[in-house]
């Protein structure tokens, strides 16, 4: 079928793939496509959804086709003040898009916004806008005095990065608000910081829609909120994210009740004198949830980068598999793991008790050091003995690292680590080599039990041929032995 037989509601629709995702290039891609032929031209000029995304960087000509041709239709708008977004004449641009403001849907206003906005903009309202962004480069605290911009009914989504705003349930009224993102700069100084962050708090109250809350960076004096709290109801609130100097953490975790919560995340974690109220906030957090007590395995990863380092915790249904709960405890790289284990693991059980019976665990460890992975390996040996299963991933691995201290607390001779293992998963490299095949012969290959341990090695693409050709062959000798061929390259 040509192009021409096509039905012009399949052609609009081929065209719509063409030129997305919403970014720089779909005015280029858009003007392109017009060029083709006369009856492109004609058929794109016609169809108002194809003119909806409005961006600075554009020239002012396309961006008054836009307007023009997108009719009554919504508007995506994108001001970048970066500088290598360049529009010569900014004045025409606004003076252009100013009066479509009661047509914007989504707004993400990025950059240098200091004098790059116009005040005519804060006095105007955007009946229709849905969705706001606000992030500035600025090095210092820059502070948006007034509505911005004034009348926002509609509003669902709002993010503020670098940004000080004059908060207030006028400026922006949080009736409908789903999804609020808010990350400070720390260059902010604690009086600023301290009056926001009451305001927000205050106005938590009123955002019974509220689905996601992000708070973080935001610089405040530790003892800011030393009284106690009216109680916060969040009845449809399902993620959480947390980074606020921790007495803070505490006391917003202990305040707020949220039974539909699925998702916590808290960074970062500090191991000091707060840990135990932190861990007792979370518990009584845990309390608040309206999740039905059922049978639950509990899913635990420990994850370290060169830069930063989590524990997290997440709960799946025995009879669905399906995840109801998570948690995400964010720490410092580099941390000793066997006292992060030795201060969670009991929380953990009361944690994962509180939504219902235990019924095994199941570890999973990336990191990039084989070093760092001995340690994590011997802290859950210590604490998560019990481990049902245990995937082991490493992201890089070290150069000239001894090949069997990584993986020896699996296979020592009296008492090997993880005594209830059923399922081990690693990946193969040569420091691996030696420490896999002595798991495989003391715990593999045994006669001694009816549930001998099922191990699952995953093969880099570039292994040596010559083992690749071994591991095969002793894959068809044993029945509870898998080898997966991966398309993934590792440093060795």
């Amino acid at each position: 079928m040509s192009m021409e037989s096509l039905p012009e509601e399949i052609f609009i629709e081929i065209i719509e793939i063409l030129i997305l995702p919403y970014n720089d290039l779909r005015a280029p891609r858009l003007n392109t496509l017009r060029l083709v032929c006369r009856r492109w031209d004609e058929l794109i000029q016609q169809t108002p959804s194809l003119w909806t995304y409005i961006w600075n960087g554009t020239n002012n000509i396309y961006v008054e086709r836009a307007l023009r041709c997108s009719g009554t239709l919504g508007l995506k708008v994108r001001v970048s003040h970066w500088p290598k977004v360049k529009n010569r004449d900014k004045e025409r641009f606004w003076s252009l898009l100013l009066p479509h403001l009661d047509r914007w849907e989504h707004a993400v206003l990025s950059g240098n916004l200091e004098d790059n906005i116009p005040h005519a903009l804060a006095r105007k309202g955007a009946s229709r806008l849905r969705s706001l962004a606000l992030d500035s480069d600025s090095w210092k605290y820059e502070t948006i005095h007034g509505p911005f911009p004034g009348w926002l009914p509609s509003l669902e989504s709002l993010r503020i990065q670098n940004f000080g705003v004059s908060w207030s349930t006028q400026q922006y009224p949080l009736a409908r608000l789903k999804r609020l993102y808010i990350n400070l700069p720390q260059r902010a100084g604690f009086g600023q910081s301290d009056l926001l962050l009451r305001q927000i708090i205050d106005s938590l109250r009123e955002c019974q829609q509220l689905v996601s809350l992000h708070l973080t960076g935001i610089h405040t004096s530790p003892d800011i909120l030393t009284e106690n709290l009216t109680p916060i109801i969040l009845p449809n609130l399902e993620v959480i994210s947390l980074s606020l100097p921790r007495s803070v953490d505490c006391k917003l975790l202990e305040t707020i009740h949220v039974p539909k919560c699925r998702l916590i995340v808290i960074r970062p974690w500090y191991w000091a004198s707060a840990l135990d109220q932190l861990l007792k906030a979370l518990e009584n957090l845990a309390g608040g949830i309206g999740t039905a007590k059922i049978s639950n395995c509990a899913t635990v990863e420990a994850q370290e980068s060169y830069y930063k380092a989590y524990l997290g915790c997440d709960l799946r249904a025995v009879d669905s598999g399906s995840s109801f709960m998570r948690l995400r405890l964010e720490v410092n790289a580099h941390l000793s793991w066997k006292r992060c284990l030795q201060e969670t693991v009991p929380f953990f059980h009361r944690w994962i008790g509180s939504f219902g019976p235990d019924n095994g665990w199941d570890i999973r460890i990336t990191t990039y050091s084989l070093v760092f992975m001995t340690g994590i390996l011997l802290a859950f040996a210590t604490y998560l003995p019990t481990a049902l299963t245990l995937t082991i991933t490493n992201a890089i691995t070290d150069l000239g690292w001894s090949p069997n201290a990584s993986l020896n607390v699996l296979y020592v001779p009296d008492e090997p680590a993880f005594p209830c293992l059923e399922q081990l998963e690693l990946w193969y490299c040569k420091a691996f080599a030696g420490g896999i095949i002595r798991i495989i012969a003391k715990r593999v290959i045994r006669k001694d039990t009816p549930t001998p341990l099922r191990m699952r090695i995953k093969l880099p693409r570039d292994v040596d041929e010559v083992e690749r050709v071994e591991l095969a062959w002793l894959s068809d000798q044993l029945p509870n032995l898998i080898i997966q061929e991966t398309p993934v390259f590792l440093n060795e």
